[in-house]
């Protein structure tokens, strides 16, 4: 019997020190019945070991487009496994009987066990691929910028993930003409974008951690939702996300074994921890409280926003990195503000940022994309001689030429000077609350460059890194930053 390779995937997601997440989409539509069958198979072994795990059978389910995920557990913390995966026509195909000659073939490294281990990962933003309004054409130059990130793990050495900070897809290549709304268009778009060789290549290699920004469903979701997009446009496009990006991520939860998934989740927001580093990433499209004066507006729940809390107070000498598609700070130059941005929820940033300030958390970031641009800032405050925190933004990982006039940000970026602030009687109600809207002050580290990027961000204890590669995978020197968490500003 025949191990058939995967059509998308396999992708890497979760990888601990003990277990990994590991994602793949059969073309099975021919297969549809059991729906629920073990079609999938994978063999693993350590990369100096020549002798392969017994076959893991696993469930591909037709209901999710053909795809499954299975959790390989009691791996050891730090080595690096070789896989291969694939499905079969028969479900009770012996596993003597199986062919893996033309299996999907991936590896992976575990965490380490070292909490204090440096940790090194690429992240990006924003690939964009257009799409004519049957679907027929589109632009394939997006998967350069991925195999320069392979190319980049080979000089530079492995990274121990990629982060993809949001619009993985783009649903409204033109904005609100020709933007998609059906569930099998949404899942059309990942199976395209995910199917990239260079694409398949580097997840299939390197665990990957993703997160939806605006473009994963509309332009600025849900600005301009109607009731008839929260019925259909919005259920589609969330399903096609949690199969294809969520599933493999800790947003989704698995069962009591920790074995298979096990439920929908509650939430698409998930944190988890690698080496020295505490990673917590946001949801901060689909929570969104519009309605309502400034000080009832949010952009993250009030559970998200507590789970924030409570994440940054646990263990807080360690390194928080807090992944935002939407940039944190620094925001646009007042003329050009609006109400998509953080700038546009001032009372819920600064309630997170007086959770640095208060408890002198000594090493934090923001990690972000969606504006088409990369730069570093650091934000600081009086009382405080290191930076209170630092925003580290890559974007977009591709975006056209014909379309560089629309890469808006370098003009519009306020790239000093303090925060957005609200109305005065919002200060007002700040003050009595004991927080201080005029507190923060921005300034850039790095230049802003406009043009297609990847980062590489390494951590430690004592600093961080950020140096930034163009499409070719060529550095990019002028935009390399080095920082200790402690040194003054």
């Amino acid at each position: 019997m025949r191990v058939q390779g995967f059509s998308v995937g396999p992708i890497v997601g979760e990888c601990g020190t003990t277990r990994v997440r590991i994602f793949g989409r059969a073309a099975m539509a021919a297969v549809t019945e059991p729906r629920k069958a073990m079609w999938g198979r994978i063999q693993w072994r350590p990369r100096d070991q020549s002798h392969w795990s017994a076959p893991r059978p696993f469930r591909l389910n037709a209901n999710f487009d053909g795809s499954g995920i299975v959790v390989l557990t009691d791996l050891q913390p730090g080595c690096e496994y070789v896989y291969r995966a694939g499905w079969v026509s028969d479900p009770q195909a012996p596993d003597t009987a199986l062919d893996w000659q033309q299996a999907s073939e991936g590896s992976f490294r575990t965490a380490p066990a070292d909490p204090q281990a440096p940790v090194s990962f690429l992240f990006g933003s924003c690939s964009y691929r257009f799409f004519d309004l049957g679907g027929r054409l589109s632009d394939d130059r997006a998967d350069k910028t991925f195999a320069a990130m392979q190319a980049n793990q080979a000089r530079e050495g492995a990274a121990d993930f990629v982060l993809f900070c949001g619009d993985q897809i783009y649903a409204d290549p033109l904005n609100r003409l020709g933007a998609i709304s059906s569930e099998e268009s949404y899942l059309q778009r990942y199976r395209t974008a995910f199917g990239q060789p260079a694409m398949r290549s580097l997840m299939a290699r390197t665990p990957t951690y993703m997160i939806l920004d605006d473009h994963e469903i509309e332009d600025n979701w849900p600005a301009s939702a109607s009731a008839r997009d929260w019925v259909e446009k919005f259920p589609a496009a969330i399903k096609a996300y949690q199969i294809y990006q969520a599933s493999h991520s800790p947003a989704m939860p698995l069962g009591p074994e920790g074995l298979y998934l096990d439920q929908d989740p509650d939430h698409l927001w998930y944190h988890f921890s690698h080496g020295c580093m505490d990673m917590f990433v946001m949801d901060v499209r689909t929570e969104r409280q519009l309605a309502g004066s400034p000080a009832q507006r949010w952009m993250i729940s009030p559970e998200q926003e507590q789970a924030l809390a409570d994440w940054l107070l646990q263990s807080p000498e360690r390194v928080k990195l807090i992944v935002s598609p939407v940039v944190l700070f620094p925001d646009n130059r007042p003329l050009f503000r609006g109400g998509d941005a953080w700038e546009g929820f001032v009372h819920q940033r600064t309630r997170i940022l007086e959770i640095i300030r208060r408890h002198k958390l000594p090493r934090v970031a923001f990690v972000s994309g969606d504006v088409h641009a990369s730069l570093v800032a650091a934000l600081t405050c009086s009382g405080r001689r290191a930076p209170l925190a630092h925003s580290l933004v890559s974007s977009g990982l591709f975006w056209p030429a014909a379309l560089l006039p629309f890469r808006w940000y370098a003009p519009m970026i306020q790239r000093q000077g303090r925060l957005a602030t609200s109305s005065v009687w919002s200060r007002m109600l700040a003050r009595i609350a004991g927080l201080s809207l005029s507190r923060y002050k921005v300034s850039l580290l790095s230049g802003v460059y406009s043009r297609d990027a990847f980062a590489r961000v390494t951590v430690t204890p004592e600093g961080f890194e950020f140096c930034l590669y163009d499409r070719r995978g060529d550095p990019l020197p002028a935009m390399t930053v080095r920082r200790s968490w402690l040194a003054p500003e």
